[in-house]
C-alpha cells in the first residue's frame, strides 16, 4: 500500500503539511478521550496539567529532532522554526511530557501516578497519531527487505521506492491492540497500574519495530539509539508495575 503525501493541500500561499494535519487531529481526539476519562472528575486542573505536558513534550520532541539530525539542521538553519512540516521524536515527547507533568505535580503537589494514569489511553493516541503523520509524510520507513506479509513497495523520506518492512502500519496496528487491552484493563482492574502498563506495552512495541526500520539514527553498542530508550521506558514500565503490586500487597496487609 503506497504512501506519502506530505503536502495535502494548499490554501493561497499557504501549505497543509499531511504530518501537521494528522497529527493535529490526533490530539484532538487524545483531548476528547482525556475528557471522557472517568478519573478526571476527581482529579482538579487536570487541564493546566494537559498543558504543561504538551508545552515541554512538544520542546522535548522538536529538540531531540534536531539533536539527532543536528549536521542537516547545522546546514539548514532557517528550518529549525518551520514546526509545521514535523520533525518530532516520540521519546523525546514523551520524556519532556513526563517532565512536564512532574514538575507541575511537584508545583502543585499534586500526585504524579494518579495524573499520569489519566492521561495513559492519551499517551497511546498520540503515539498511533505519530506513526500515522509519519505513513502520509514517509518518515519512520521500514529496512529493505523482500516481498511477504509485513512488507510492501514503499518510499523513504525521499521518495526513493522499494519493497520496506510496513513499520508505520504496523506501529498504528500494533499501538491500537494496546490502547484496547489498555483500556480494558482499566475497565476490569482499575486504574492502580495503568499508566506502568501503558510504558511497558508502548516500549516494547517501539523497541520490537526499531529493528525493522530504516531511517537512520545514531547507534549504541550495535544499537539503534530509539532501540535502547524503548527498552529503558519498558524497564520503567515493569519497575512501576512491580511498585504497584507491592504497595497493593501493604494495603491488604493492613
Amino acid at each position: 500500500m503506497d504512501a506519502m503525501y506530505p503536502i495535502l493541500t494548499r490554501l493561497g500561499p499557504f501549505f497543509i503539511y499531511s504530518y501537521t494535519a494528522v497529527f493535529t487531529v490526533g490530539f484532538l481526539f487524545a483531548w476528547v478521550v482525556t475528557q471522557r476519562q472517568p478519573a478526571q472528575q476527581t482529579l482538579p486542573a487536570w487541564r493546566d496539567a494537559a498543558l504543561n505536558i504538551l508545552l515541554l513534550g512538544w520542546l522535548g520532541a522538536r529538540i531531540s529532532f534536531v539533536w539527532l539530525n543536528w549536521s542537516y539542521f547545522a546546514e539548514r538553519p532557517s528550518e529549525l522554526l518551520q514546526l509545521w512540516q514535523g520533525g518530532l521524536t516520540a521519546f523525546g515527547g514523551l520524556a519532556g511530557g513526563l517532565l512536564g507533568l512532574g514538575l507541575w505535580c511537584w508545583w502543585q503537589k499534586r500526585p504524579f501516578l494518579a495524573y499520569a494514569t489519566l492521561f495513559s489511553p492519551a499517551v497511546l493516541l498520540l503515539i498511533i497519531a505519530g506513526w500515522a503523520a509519519c505513513w502520509v509524510d514517509g518518515c519512520a520507513y521500514g529496512a529493505t527487505t523482500t516481498l511477504g506479509p509485513l512488507s510492501a513497495d514503499l518510499p523513504d523520506h525521499f521518495g526513493v521506492f522499494a519493497v520496506r518492512y510496513q513499520t508505520q502500519l504496523l506501529g498504528i496496528g500494533l499501538n491500537l491492540l494496546a490502547l484496547v487491552f489498555v483500556l480494558l484493563w482499566q475497565q476490569r482492574w482499575g486504574n492502580g497500574r495503568l499508566f506502568a502498563l501503558t510504558l511497558l506495552l508502548a516500549g516494547l512495541i517501539h523497541f520490537a519495530l526499531t529493528f525493522l526500520r530504516g531511517d537512520s539514527v545514531p547507534t549504541l553498542a550495535g544499537w539503534r539509539l530509539d532501540s535502547w530508550l524503548a527498552l529503558l521506558f519498558a524497564i520503567g514500565g515493569v519497575i512501576l508495575l512491580q511498585y504497584g503490586r507491592l504497595s497493593k500487597s501493604k494495603q491488604v496487609g493492613k
